[in-house]
């Protein structure tokens, strides 16, 4: 007769002496039928010298207890069992009346919506059109200004509202801001994990911090909790591969980065040396064309850049539209 034999026997007849006292539900451990298979193998260490032990086990978990657990796998390939985030509801309305790209009516905020999507079919033709084979990482998309507050996150969300209207393209947007975050206060949304939890390693996967939202074809990655080493995590092996699994795993994806301001901040040119494209934000009659020609010379020299003029108001003779003006993105290379 085998050990696993005489074990089995063993367990029928100290079960066999409790069955004038059947045990309830309630009296069972929730984790009872794990913890019986646990204390079979126990029962048969005794019997067995320690080389057979693993053997020995292995064979119990596929003749009784310990049934094996099989992960399911999601359509996009993570198995089911890491946590996925929950979907980000954004307001609409909120939105709306801060003077954003409209989703809901074309009738509201027509000007603003107008004019970002003349912006976005020039930076899409960099990314996807004849530009493509000229840059790299194209779809990666830096929005940002040389100084603080010139409209660079308003920007950039507004273009990521845009983009997400299209039909056959989807957008992320990341707050790369990771010294002063702002994408999540401009949507009206709780901070959460993102770019920098997952560079340090408290966030394991990458599929728990792109979070969804209540806009179709818009993702989002926040900035996550600041951290001392902002510009060495940016700078870090582990980012440069997240940009080439950002840049390629979605060829109809563009992927754009709320940015801090360029002088002063190196996180800002960290970034710059891992992207395609840069969106460079010029405040009307208050950016200095002095700093705008410096910022810029700090860029990566290989990307495509363009500039954004916010706050362009219309004269009584019509020069200047409402909102925003586009200059032309040109190859800096």
């Amino acid at each position: 007769m085998s050990i696993i034999q005489k074990a089995m026997e063993k367990k029928s007849a100290a079960q066999n002496q409790k069955t004038a006292k059947k045990p309830s539900d309630n009296d069972l451990p929730e984790n009872s039928e794990l913890l019986s298979g646990q204390s079979f193998i126990q029962d048969l260490v005794h019997e067995t010298d320690s080389a057979n032990i693993q053997n020995l086990s292995q064979n119990v978990a596929q003749e009784t207890f310990l049934k094996p657990v099989h992960q399911p796998v999601m359509s996009d390939g993570f198995p089911q069992a890491w946590r996925r985030p929950e979907t980000i509801a954004i307001d609409s309305e909120r939105l709306r009346d801060l003077g954003m790209v409209s989703h809901t009516d074309k009738q509201v905020n027509a000007g603003i919506t107008n004019e970002f999507r003349a912006i976005k079919q020039k930076l899409f033709q960099t990314a996807f059109g004849s530009g493509v084979q000229f840059q790299q990482r194209a779809n990666l998309l830096m929005v940002t200004s040389a100084s603080p507050r010139e409209g660079k996150t308003f920007t950039a969300v507004n273009l990521a509202l845009s983009m997400a209207s299209e039909k056959d393209k989807t957008v992320l947007l990341v707050d790369a801001n990771v010294l002063k975050p702002g994408v999540s206060d401009m949507l009206g949304i709780q901070a959460q994990a993102g770019l920098i939890d997952f560079l340090q390693g408290s966030v394991t996967h990458l599929s728990e911090i792109i979070y969804p939202t209540s806009i179709p074809n818009l993702r989002l990655i926040p900035a996550g909790q600041p951290h001392h080493l902002s510009n060495e995590l940016l700078a870090s092996n582990k980012m440069e591969k997240l940009m080439n699994e950002l840049a390629h795993r979605y060829p109809d994806r563009m992927v754009i980065f709320d940015c801090p301001p360029l002088l002063g901040i190196v996180e800002t040119m960290t970034l710059s040396k891992l992207l395609g494209q840069a969106l460079v934000v010029v405040e009307q009659d208050r950016s200095r064309l002095d700093d705008v020609e410096v910022a810029v010379s700090q860029l990566n020299k290989d990307m495509a850049i363009g500039f954004v003029m916010n706050k362009a108001v219309r004269n009584v003779f019509g020069q200047y539209r409402h909102g925003h003006e586009y200059g032309a993105t040109e190859d800096q290379s």
